[in-house]
């Protein structure tokens, strides 16, 4: 059986991040090559190893285990090691090491690149969309927003929230808009792991822009807060599932702003 190779590169997709593009059988028997390897990331700097591991041929407990106590050391300086290309039988394997329950796998170097970008530089992402100011394209506007929250790792319970509130903001754009432009309802997505942005901007009536500034200063604290009291309900219960929220209005529309930290 061949020797284990590793060999060390920057990524096409990211040059200032490593690459261990490894082959053949990580066995007992690689231990001390997979150390001295990782001496030289650590002398490097270099805090955020992709390990390519399509090449390799099996692997043992004791290997992995040196693989696990590397990633650790970079966890503790703030990186991370993750795993890409393992094969179907050799990422058995390693599930029953338990080997899945410390390391992220992706399918492909992008992937996990784009990992990168999210879990250690904190990068933000941008979803932008338009549709018609009708109450029917709701529902499936608010249901797509609660399934990126959910890919992005948010729980169901955050994700759940999340819904909602799109669903009370979009909705009230749709009442107060403006019947006689039918402008599009633009809504805006900023989302991170920390927390989500969601901007809807629509344009108001003017007729309605007293009176919504009135309601939108003077809302109830509670949504259940006057059995008689149903106008301000909805931004009060958008305000009770958020962290923060604002409203602006002008002469081209109305503009409300709501942040929602993420919570687990």
């Amino acid at each position: 059986m061949p020797d284990l190779k590793i060999q060390r590169k920057p990524l096409d997709l990211r040059p200032d991040l490593t690459m261990w593009k490894i082959e053949g059988p990580l066995d007992a028997e690689s231990i001390g090559y997979i150390h001295r390897e990782f001496d030289s990331v650590l002398e490097s700097k270099q805090n955020f190893l992709v390990a390519e591991m399509s090449g390799v041929t099996q692997v043992s407990s004791a290997a992995i285990g040196q693989l696990m106590g590397c990633r650790q050391l970079l966890v503790e300086r703030g990186g991370d090691l993750v795993i890409t290309g393992v094969s179907l039988d050799i990422k058995s394997k390693l599930s029953a090491m338990g080997a899945t329950k410390i390391f992220k796998f992706y399918n492909e170097l992008r992937t996990a690149v784009n990992a990168y970008h999210w879990e250690v530089e904190r990068k933000s992402e941008m979803v932008w969309m338009s549709f018609p100011p009708e109450l029917q394209f709701v529902p499936p506007v608010r249901q797509m927003v609660s399934r990126i929250a959910r890919q992005k790792g948010y729980t169901n319970r955050d994700s759940f929230r999340i819904e909602t509130i799109v669903d009370e903001v979009c909705n009230n754009a749709v009442e107060h808009g403006s019947e006689r432009l039918k402008k599009n309802i633009d809504l805006n997505i900023k989302i991170d792991r920390e927390k989500i942005e969601l901007e809807v901007i629509n344009a108001s009536d003017p007729d309605k822009i007293d009176a919504l500034r009135a309601l939108s200063t003077s809302m109830p604290k509670t949504p259940d807060a006057k059995l008689g009291q149903k106008r301000g309900r909805g931004l009060a219960l958008i305000k009770m599932l958020s962290n923060k929220l604002d409203i602006n209005f002008s002469g081209d529309g109305t503009s409300v702003h709501v942040t929602k930290l993420r919570e687990e």
